[in-house]
């Protein structure tokens, strides 16, 4: 398991914990062990190492990495390009993982025969993170469109290190975020044989970090630029138009809606930002034209008017929230009813999205 951590301040020694508790063994030299890498990223080592208890310090390789670039692509490819186990994780430094979590996702891993096991996830507060959005009655060999799992954008749970080795996946350094959204794509899309570990120890997020990167302090065209690039890549252009409008619904569901909830609930919308993601909208469905489709009638109301260029921050406010309103009509139904039982369409990615374990 690979944790990044770009600052002394990081509880770091909580992350580290829960691995130590995940139910393998650590010391080195047995078989079937688990190895924890604590990459600490444009920082000294020394006052990262000072934060673990003093009995697992001895149980954890730090590694020390440079780049100068603020982003956890870089210290996720180096650790995982030192791992040598045949499972790998990644892990970022606030969160934790329930006791005995790692044991039974390499468990249930080895019994299913998978390539990669998605880890369920929670709240450290309590509430489930209801992605990615699996059929009720899936658990092994899941669907990358059927099971909707473009909408988990980290790779958190376990990946044969020779999977990744073979796809060459790599997050990617030049973008200011939304650096694992390529290389999750390309697991989700690769073939391999994925489980989904429903009942299992939770990958905890916690909320609680000193530090948070603003987003809304950069320009949309900053903020988007993977997507724009994801869907620029010879990789994107050869997959099916049922997997590129899978991965483009999620775009826009997710992260072009994201950009609008925040930008306007912040009081700093503007037209600019409308035609800025406008131009997004533009390019990405190049190659999707279809991606809209299942969408709701509330979310099709938000995209005219960025279409529209809509400049007024009261109303934008206003059309992201309602789409997100689940008692009104207008968030249950697409345009079309055609579309109706499309598995991204809202009637279906709600109630498979609340039955998420």
């Amino acid at each position: 398991m690979v944790i990044a951590v770009h600052s002394p301040d990081r509880p770091i020694e909580r992350a580290v914990a829960s691995l130590i508790a995940g139910g393998l063994p650590t010391e080195p030299g047995i078989s079937g062990r688990l190895r924890i890498s604590v990459v600490c990223h444009n920082t000294d080592v020394a006052p990262i190492r000072d934060r673990v208890a003093p009995e697992h310090r001895g149980l954890i390789r730090f590694l020390h990495y440079v780049d100068g670039i603020q982003s956890p692509a870089g210290p996720f490819n180096y650790g995982l390009s030192e791992a040598t186990g045949n499972w790998v994780g990644i892990m970022g430094s606030d969160d934790s993982l329930e006791i005995g979590a790692v044991a039974a996702w390499a468990g249930a891993a080895s019994a299913d025969g998978a390539d990669v096991l998605v880890a369920p996830m929670a709240h450290a507060g309590g509430g489930s993170i209801r992605t990615p959005v699996v059929r009720r009655t899936r658990r092994v060999g899941l669907d990358p469109i059927s099971d909707r799992l473009a909408y988990r954008s980290a790779p958190l749970g376990l990946m044969k290190r020779s999977l990744i080795r073979d796809l060459g996946l790599a997050f990617l350094t030049s973008y200011a975020s939304g650096e694992d959204q390529l290389f999750s794509a390309k697991l989700w899309f690769s073939g391999a044989r994925i489980t989904y570990g429903r009942g299992l120890p939770r990958y905890l997020v916690h909320d609680d970090a000193v530090a948070r990167v603003s987003l809304t302090g950069r320009p949309i065209a900053d903020d988007m630029a993977f997507a724009t690039g994801l869907v620029a890549t010879d990789w994107f252009s050869g997959l099916t138009a049922k997997a590129r409008e899978s991965i483009v619904t999620k775009l826009v569901r997710v992260h072009v809606f994201g950009q609008v909830a925040l930008r306007s609930a912040a009081g700093s919308w503007s037209a600019d930002d409308s035609a800025a993601l406008a131009e997004v909208l533009e390019v990405m469905l190049v190659s999707a034209p279809n991606a809209l489709r299942p969408l709701s009638r509330a979310d099709r109301a938000l995209v005219d008017a960025l279409v529209r260029h809509e400049g007024d921050c009261g109303l934008m406010d206003r059309l992201s929230s309602s789409r997100r309103n689940f008692s009104s009509p207008a968030t249950w139904f697409p345009l079309e009813i055609a579309a109706v039982f499309h598995p991204e369409a809202p009637m279906r990615f709600m109630v498979a999205s609340a039955l998420v374990r």
